[in-house]
């Protein structure tokens, strides 16, 4: 029977995560000074380890083997074994998103009660804890503060807004951040080697870069395209296929076109681009990717997006010789704006067009900074051949133009 790659890689130890070095750090040192919090809360976006973590630390916990100065489970205890074959008794997970109420958290509150039936804790894991009602996380409180000694409560959100304030008061809590893409990218080529199965770094980089630095949706990704992949191998134009998204060389030229305010063939060459059945989303968040790493080339910030080839990078260079940071904030405004748009959009090509549309013709509005001074030294001067109405007008004309181009702007 076929096992997915994301389960089938999925961490056994904390030698074996990925891109949390932080929170693997405090873990371990805990667990070797035995200062392992009573409840602890793992939050971050999905698929970067928030489960994984509270699953290996309770393993640690309950591992029958591990020495004082040990922080990794063994892997050969019956305990450890069991933990593998998820038959563990005095390990309980629990998705709160179907056990919601006040009467599924009385029953883990009665349980808390009795000892395990084997190894030194009772371990409660509750994943999705923000799906809870208001009742239940009342209930919790008083356990989650003051448990028995002999129980554990790691609890897993990707929504920490969600969650009371006393709740979040009564817990160690470690937010996991999302895994950079170069990481992600080593990573699938470490599996990619076990698998036995050829794939280009090109191709890795751009399933890396598709994952939103998610291990788990990386992972997933790998596995479909892997579907088909011929004599185990795969390039870089079928991952392209499959993901629905563009060559660089590509995006690059239609960028190339927006940043110099040709509308004719920046719509041309989207529609070209989208023709191909690439993803509008896909164009949109790779225009950002080139509006990032200009704005860090104008302001002399470390790079930090690692996706883009040297040929990409001496490129968006040039472009950057001849861009105002001005313009560069605008379109990143308007670009941020766009992506709303799309996810309420059922004709997600034609909104980015339109998108588009709207950057051109934005560029040929007065620069807002240059219409500041010029309403400074012009404005409120009188003419002696036009009277001071005449130019309050003018002035009032302009200025409402040259919002539009700033539609969160405000004038104090």
């Amino acid at each position: 029977m076929y096992t997915p790659l994301a389960n089938k890689y999925r961490p056994q130890k904390f030698a074996d995560v990925v891109g949390q070095d932080v929170a693997v750090k405090i873990l371990t040192k805990a667990i070797l000074k035995d200062r392992v919090g009573h409840s602890i809360l793992f939050t971050g976006t999905r698929g970067v380890g928030k489960t994984t973590l509270a699953r290996i630390l309770a393993k640690t916990l309950r591992c029958e083997n591990r020495q004082p100065n040990e922080y990794e489970p063994c892997g050969k205890c019956e305990s450890c074994l069991n933990f593998s074959k998820d038959s563990q008794i005095d390990v309980i997970e629990i998705d709160a998103a179907s056990n919601t109420g006040v009467d599924d958290v009385r029953e883990i509150i009665e349980s808390c009660r009795y000892k395990p039936t084997t190894g030194k804790y009772k371990i409660f894991i509750i994943d999705e804890v923000h799906m809870l009602s208001k009742s239940a996380f009342n209930a919790l409180l008083k356990t989650l503060e003051e448990p028995p000694e002999h129980v554990k409560f790691l609890m897993a959100t990707t929504e920490i807004f969600k969650i009371p304030e006393t709740i979040l008061s009564r817990v160690l809590r470690f937010d996991l951040k999302n895994v950079d893409s170069v990481l992600i990218s080593q990573y699938l080529s470490t599996v990619c080697n076990r698998e036995n199965i050829s794939v280009g770094a090109e191709a890795l980089s751009l399933v890396a870069r598709f994952a939103n630095g998610s291990i788990r949706d990386s992972l997933s990704i790998l596995d479909q395209i892997l579907n088909v992949a011929d004599n185990n191998s795969l390039s870089a134009k079928q991952v392209r296929e499959i993901l629905c998204v563009s060559d660089d060389s590509d995006l690059l030229e239609l960028f190339s076109l927006i940043m110099s305010s040709n509308l004719k063939d920046s719509v041309e060459k989207y529609r070209e681009i989208i023709s191909n059945e690439v993803a509008a989303k896909a164009v949109l968040t790779r225009l950002m990717d080139f509006v990032y790493f200009v704005t860090c080339v104008k302001t002399n910030l470390k790079i930090t997006d690692k996706t883009l080839p040297e040929e990409s990078e001496n490129e968006l260079r040039k472009i950057a010789q001849n861009t105002s940071l001005s313009s560069l904030s605008r379109i990143w405004q308007m670009l941020v704006k766009g992506a709303d748009e799309l996810k309420i959009c059922d004709r997600q090509e034609i909104a980015l067009e339109m998108l588009i549309i709207r950057i051109i013709y934005a560029s040929h509005l007065p620069d807002l900074d240059e219409f500041l001074k010029k309403l400074t030294a012009d404005s409120f001067s009188v003419s002696e051949d036009r009277d001071i109405n005449s130019q309050t007008s003018e002035s009032t004309s302009l200025l409402a133009e040259a919002m539009k181009s700033f539609p969160n702007a405000k004038l104090k």
